[in-house]
């Protein structure tokens, strides 16, 4: 996947990676698929979004505000695959064939004046696939590095990072990161944010996407915090049947 500077707390989250497989493959039934998601408190998130006999996927991710270190800000997206281990399932990363592991990122902002989250204009990565043999893949935005942290304004943002994994047909979902107040290096300075805003109507108490809550579209947030309008005037809007689905095809071989 991308090449990437290092990554803050690196050795931190392949800890917490470590603890969180042995931890939960006692408690993960063989037989389970149904998604498990950890609550999006603080800056980084990380938990299974499918779990199988053969198969586990594990999703992380993160966004961090560098911007007092002229870093700008840094959003990070990673998937892990897993499989059983002496009949435990969950117990140990397992390779999967290149093409079978699939990663997206996109990064949330929540218009503070219509009250609303939704994409950044220009920060989804779309999905990536794993080009090698590996039980790993990963994405890593830089926002602003060395000038504009907040590429869509003064606001709360989150990354919504997804993973899927093929076993004979393609399983996982997403999982959002903790929102993080990011302020504009140019223009308007806010000293200090507003509340944290509630999660979006569509992830659930415990941080999983409720596809019954979801809607149809969602704005596509610009530079300026407002949403985006096509040549028309109507507002600008993402299909979130193609942003939350996962891939349409069976890796190519």
């Amino acid at each position: 996947m991308r090449s990437h500077p290092p990554t803050p707390g690196a050795t931190g989250r392949r800890a917490r990676r470590f603890l969180c497989a042995a931890a939960a493959a006692v408690l993960v039934a063989a037989t389970s698929t149904t998604p498990a998601y950890a609550a999006d408190n603080g800056r980084h998130n990380e938990d299974w979004v499918y779990r199988s006999g053969s198969l586990c996927l594990l999703v992380y991710a993160e966004m961090l505000d560098l911007s007092d270190s002229n870093a700008g800000s840094y959003q990070t997206s990673a998937a892990n695959v897993y499989g059983p281990n002496d009949g435990v399932p969950c117990g140990r990363g397992r390779p999967v064939p290149a093409g079978d592991l699939a990663i997206r990122q996109v990064v949330l902002v929540y218009d503070l004046t219509h009250q609303v989250w939704g994409p950044c204009l220009g920060l989804d990565s779309g999905l990536r696939f794993t080009p090698n043999t590996t039980s790993h893949a990963d994405w890593y935005m830089w926002s602003g590095e060395g000038s504009n942290p907040a590429p869509c304004g003064t606001a709360w943002y989150a990354t919504l990072a997804f993973g899927y994994v093929y076993d004979g047909g393609w399983y996982g979902g997403s999982l959002p990161s903790g929102n993080v107040w990011i302020t504009a290096k140019y223009g308007l300075q806010a000293k200090t944010p507003p509340a944290q805003p509630p999660r979006p109507s569509w992830i659930t108490d415990t941080g999983a996407v409720d596809p019954s809550r979801l809607p149809d579209r969602l704005p596509l947030i610009g530079a300026d915090g407002e949403p985006t309008h096509t040549d028309s005037g109507a507002i600008a809007t993402v299909d979130t049947a193609t942003l939350f689905g996962p891939p349409s095809q069976p890796p190519q071989k």
